[in-house]
């Protein structure tokens, strides 16, 4: 009898902690992950040439971009990273200042043509969806 009640215990706390199924195709909201499917969260805000600091002087482009954050299930730091797809560099670049969403990817190339960039979140180890802006320098 003891050992009924036992296990009558056991299955209800068992039964307690039912949670529903978690479907793992509908987790595809968080903008850090590669499956991500909402809004853009990159926009080419401006490109223009600024001054390049010495040395070597000369000028040097900057592709001005920003990053919609509301799009965040929470506030977090985070990285951009980039690869050029003209010259196939790559590269991370940080918040300055911390908290900011505008970032600026520089180019010494002048060249007059459209340059595309792709984009993509990084937190840790983990790098987003990619997402391209374009630009002409």
């Amino acid at each position: 009898m003891k050992r009924a009640l036992y296990m009558i215990g056991l299955l209800m706390l068992c039964s307690g902690c039912y949670k529903d199924e978690v479907v793992i195709a509908e987790l595809n909201n968080n903008p850090f992950d590669p499956d991500y499917v909402g809004a853009m969260l990159f926009t080419l805000d401006t490109v223009l040439l600024e001054p390049a600091p010495a040395p070597p002087g000369g000028v040097r482009h900057a592709m001005k971009f920003s990053v919609n954050s509301s799009r965040f299930l929470t506030p977090t730091s985070y990285q951009v990273y980039v690869k050029d797809l003209v010259t196939g560099d790559e590269s991370f670049l940080g918040q300055f200042p911390l908290g900011s969403d505008s970032f600026t990817y520089y180019r010494s190339e002048i060249s007059g043509d459209e340059v595309c960039l792709e984009l993509r979140l990084a937190n840790e180890l983990s790098v987003g969806r990619a997402e391209t802006v374009c630009g002409t320098l």
